[in-house]
């Protein structure tokens, strides 16, 4: 969830910059940016994406705040973006600047994505203050950030996240707990097991898991129940994760969902189990399952048979 957005920008990127020379008068503006690029925004652009390939991080950096300053917002954008992938951590201060305040959300998101590269910790301050961004797409790439420095110090702030608006928003805030793996969130992760939105309670299921709550297996097994698939089967891997057995035939019901993604959560819970029928059932998977869960199986597989060797 939280590289795709980079991946977004890069792209329009490259179709922004491929469109000089090609533009008609009466085409309409793209979102996001206002107006078409002249020739010389274009140029501007292309410099701004160069710096990442800068040897002389000194003078990157001195580029990076001079087209920081830009009036065009994708110059903007593709400077912070260029500096993240440089890891430029000295340029930590402009970026934070811009993901507080800059007037364009695409600017605010390439900011946050790089505090996220650049690799300093003293970056989280900002990222923090960045969930109260208007923008739900910079609030969960804030959230990315976060995780990535997994500062336990933040979990407030993350914890707060899970009573946003935006479902986007509350499913990367309860994976983040998870990353954070402070026990102190427990609490605010078994609320969040009746969300309306399924992803949440999904992801919430899983966290419970993580964060080794052995007192969530009831509240965990009541979630088998569930009528979203993706919830009973991370119900299911993470009871199995606490060694709780209640939820293996759930995943053994759920190995052949059309849904990959809850194949894949099955077929984990199964590797977590002791019980020798989910062992059986792997084995058999490895020539009846899909190509693309096949290295899925092999790893549960082996888990499984570790898990057996254990008192």
């Amino acid at each position: 969830m939280f590289l795709f957005m980079n991946g977004r920008i890069l792209c329009l990127a490259g179709l922004l910059l491929g469109w000089s020379g090609s533009l008609r008068a009466d085409e309409e503006p793209k979102a996001g940016y206002g107006v078409w690029p002249s020739s010389a925004t274009v140029k501007r652009r292309q410099a701004a994406q160069a710096i990442a390939q800068d040897t002389d991080p000194a003078q990157a950096g001195a580029k990076f705040l001079e087209m920081a300053k830009d009036k065009d917002a994708m110059t903007r954008a593709l400077a912070a973006e260029s500096i993240g992938n440089l890891k430029f951590a000295p340029a930590r201060g402009k970026l934070e600047e811009l993901l507080l305040g800059d007037p364009n959300e695409q600017v605010r998101e390439a900011a946050a994505v790089s505090l996220r590269q650049i690799a300093d910790p003293a970056a989280v301050e900002a990222l923090g203050k960045a969930l109260n961004d208007v923008s739900p797409n910079v609030r969960v790439t804030a959230l990315s950030g976060i995780a990535f420095y997994r500062d336990t110090n933040a979990r407030p702030l993350v914890e707060a996240a899970c009573k946003d608006k935006a479902a986007e928003v509350r499913r990367t805030a309860v994976y983040v707990l998870g990353r954070l793996d402070d026990p102190q969130a427990v609490p605010v992760v078994k609320g969040l097991l009746n969300d309306v939105d399924l992803g949440v309670r999904a992801g919430a299921a899983q966290t419970l898991g993580t964060l080794h709550a052995v007192d969530s297996k009831e509240a965990l097994t009541a979630l088998l129940k569930d009528p979203e698939k993706p919830v009973q089967a991370s119900a299911a891997l993470s009871l199995a994760i606490l060694g709780d057995s209640s939820g293996t035939e759930a995943a053994k019901g759920l190995v052949q969902d059309p849904d990959i993604a809850v194949r894949l959560l099955a077929i984990d819970a199964l590797g977590w189990s002791k019980d020798p029928s989910a062992g059986r059932l792997l084995e058999s998977l490895l020539t009846t399952s899909p190509a693309d869960t096949r290295a899925a199986v092999r790893g549960a597989l082996a888990r499984h048979q570790q898990m057996r060797k254990q008192p």
